[in-house]
Parts: structure tokens; C-alpha cells; sequence
């Protein structure tokens, strides 16, 4: 490019390298100044130098200077790539202490562990609350809640529950559409997070408006639930709220929907 140059050829390299300056210099208008640029271009005009040799040496480091951003910009990548992974970790280590229900292979890893921590909630928390509150008028206030949750972690005669049922036809019904199948795993995530929520609020007022008498104690039938009989056999009512409340909050903290559920302090 050091022959000399044509007026058009000039101008047609004038005008992708001010084009590339004004492209890159919206992600780092420092890096790319083109206002830098037009001083050279203006002092070699003014000293009456070799256009052609300018603007190929322009070029060339035009180049470096894209090299060198594209760098920088591939490390900060790897970086939040680093640290996104390293976050996915400990939160995979938390869900860990759940019980992990394979189902459908399109299933995040998230939501097998969810779905296993609803299982469980159904079996061990869920009886004994119905114990606690069935019968009486109190038990209106949690009566949905724990019909969402036996739709979500109640299994029968070894079928996926209900929710998980649907969950599984919109997974076929997206056809591969990633952004769908996200769409209504996360759905589930809040309905069953929204319901555990609901159930610790109502405990949480129940209990301090002295409606429930905290030193009963709860008869469980061991031989229909034995998981609820192993944590929550013969404990004062008090003891098994106060329980039940932390296990609520503790899964949609496990599960990151405290701050989406307002339950972050």
C-alpha cells in the first residue's frame, strides 16, 4: 500500500478505518480514539507526506489494537466464566443434601434435586402439618399451599406427580426450544417456593396470634408415614412449626428464590 494511492482508493481505506475506530470505540472509546486518528491524518496532510504509507502503517496497527481488545475482552470472559462455574458449584453442594429424582433427561440438574426436596417436604413435613391444622379453621389458611405441594412432590403407584407430568408434556410439547423448557422449569421452581413461602408465613402468624396450642403433642402413625414418625413423632406442636418453618426457608434459599419470594432476611 505504499504506491501511491488513488483519490478513490484513499477514500475508500479512510472510510473503513474511521468506520472500524467508530464500531470499536462504542465498546472502548478509549482504546479506539478516533479523534486521535484525525490528528495524524490532519498532521500528514499538513507535512505533505506519503498518504499511502500512513494509512497502511494505520492499518497494521488498527489491527494490533483490535488483537489486543479482543484479548483483554477473551480473559474477562474466562473470568466471569471462572467465577459463574465456581457459583454453580456451590450452589450444586447445597442442593446435594436433597435427594436427586431423575425424570426426564432435558431436566436441569436444579430441578431434579427440587423435585426430590418437594418428595421429601410431602413425606416428612407435610403430614404433620395436616395433623396439626386439619380439622380446624386455621387450616383454611394453608389449605392451598399444601394442595400446590402434594401436586408438585406427591408420587403414586410410582408415576412423576402431577406437576411433574405437565412439566414433562411442556418438555415435549417445546421440541427442543431451550428458552421454553427454562420457562416452565422455572414456573415450577416458583410455584412450589411461593407455596413453601405461604406455608411459613401462615406459621409464622398462626403461631404468634396464639392460635394453635404449642404443647400438644403430635401422634404420628408411623406405619402410614414413617419418615414424618422419624423426625416428628411425639414432639410438642411447637417444636414440629418451628421445624417445618426453617425447612421451608431453607429450601428456597437452597434453590436461590429467597430474593424473588422476598425472604432474604
Amino acid at each position: 500500500m505504499n504506491k501511491e494511492l488513488s483519490e478513490a482508493e484513499t477514500k475508500a481505506i479512510l472510510e473503513k478505518i474511521r468506520n472500524e475506530y467508530k464500531e470499536h470505540g462504542k465498546l472502548n472509546p478509549k482504546a479506539f480514539d478516533s479523534i486521535a486518528f484525525e490528528k495524524r491524518y490532519l498532521q500528514i496532510l499538513q507535512m505533505r507526506g506519503n498518504i499511502g504509507k500512513f494509512l497502511s502503517e494505520e492499518v497494521v496497527f488498527l489491527e494490533q489494537l483490535k488483537g489486543k481488545f479482543q484479548e483483554i475482552v477473551a480473559k474477562k470472559e474466562a473470568q466471569k466464566a471462572q467465577t459463574l462455574n465456581r457459583i454453580m458449584d456451590e450452589s450444586i453442594e447445597k442442593l446435594a443434601n436433597y435427594k436427586k429424582i431423575d425424570f426426564h433427561p432435558m431436566a436441569k440438574t436444579e430441578l431434579r434435586y427440587f423435585y426430590g426436596a418437594m418428595a421429601d417436604f410431602a413425606e416428612t413435613e407435610l403430614p404433620v402439618l395436616i395433623l396439626i391444622f386439619k380439622g380446624t379453621p386455621e387450616y383454611s389458611f394453608l389449605q392451598d399451599a399444601v394442595l400446590q405441594i402434594e401436586r408438585i412432590g406427591v408420587i403414586r403407584r410410582g408415576l412423576p406427580s402431577l406437576k411433574i407430568q405437565e412439566l414433562i408434556k411442556s418438555m415435549l410439547d417445546a421440541n427442543g426450544n431451550a428458552i421454553l423448557v427454562e420457562k416452565a422449569s422455572q414456573n415450577l421452581l416458583k410455584e412450589g417456593c411461593l407455596a413453601l413461602k405461604n406455608i411459613y408465613t401462615s406459621i409464622q402468624d398462626l403461631v404468634s396470634k396464639n392460635r394453635i396450642n404449642p404443647d400438644l403433642m403430635a401422634n404420628i402413625n408411623e406405619r402410614d408415614y414413617p419418615k414424618a414418625y422419624a423426625t416428628y413423632g411425639s414432639r410438642r406442636f411447637e417444636v414440629c412449626l418451628n421445624r417445618i418453618s426453617e425447612q421451608c426457608k431453607q429450601i428456597i434459599q437452597d434453590f436461590r428464590m429467597n430474593a424473588l419470594m422476598s425472604m432474604d432476611n
